[in-house]
């Protein structure tokens, strides 16, 4: 479960925010998991389903701020432990160049992310695309001399008005913060040290969009003979 809350976490984390300059697509706020420094306009809300597994709520309290909740699906006692908030805030913005940084919290796993993402380039309009790129400290409160360091990017191709070309790269978590003396997660850890690679489509709507995608894990993850997993994410904006 204490995984389930970090994944809870990390997504999250990493979809906070929304779209920005000027026109606006349900789902902007992200790639397929590596976040923009875009923001929706004040008032607007988003609804996330990351493969009925991962639902998450974000509502913009102005152009610049976005609170966010999340967790695992379906309910029960177990998964209001991934139960996870946030807030992200945009505090630079230019014509080609937009920045914001992020915290998130899993209150009963006791799991927080700090984070910043710096997007280049434009996704409105005759806009070719854009690039993002992410890091964040990642912590358990439960483990206080342990701290991890991710870091990812992100990149969004315009194939038409309504389809665009997307991938990430979340590379394997790189622990910053340890304790020679603690030896008994040390396995543990070793098995989530593996990162991420997601490649395909957005299908793309002003109040519905999905994104069709195949992810492979890197770095200490086996696969076997798959070469890619489904990746599906819908996303409606109200």
């Amino acid at each position: 479960m204490k995984k389930l809350a970090s994944l809870c976490a990390l997504l999250c984390a990493l979809s906070f925010l929304g779209a920005a300059d000027g026109e606006f697509y349900a789902a902007n706020q992200s790639v397929f998991v590596i976040p923009t420094a875009y923001t929706m306009p004040k008032g607007s809300s988003s609804f996330i389903d990351y493969e009925l597994v991962i639902l998450q709520y974000s509502h913009a309290l102005s152009d610049r701020l976005h609170l966010s909740m999340g967790m695992g699906f379906p309910y029960n006692v177990e998964m209001a432990k991934t139960i996870t908030a946030g807030a992200k805030f945009n505090y630079f913005r230019a014509p080609s160049l937009e920045s914001a940084a992020w915290g998130t919290f899993t209150p009963i796993e006791e799991v927080y992310t700090l984070g910043n993402v710096v997007s280049f380039g434009n996704n409105s309009g005759n806009g070719r695309g854009s690039l993002h790129l992410a890091g964040m400290l990642y912590g358990d409160m439960d483990k206080p001399d342990y701290l991890w360091g991710v870091m990812g990017t992100g990149g969004i191709v315009r194939f038409s008005n309504r389809v665009n070309g997307m991938a990430d790269v979340i590379l394997p978590p790189l622990r910053i913060k340890d304790s020679p003396d603690d030896t008994d997660s040390e396995d543990e850890d070793e098995s989530d040290n593996f990162g991420m690679f997601i490649v395909g489509v957005r299908i793309k709507g002003k109040m519905v969009s999905v994104d069709l995608g195949g992810m492979r894990f890197v770095g200490d993850a086996d696969q076997g003979n798959l070469l890619l997993m489904p990746f599906v994410k819908a996303t409606v904006l109200f």
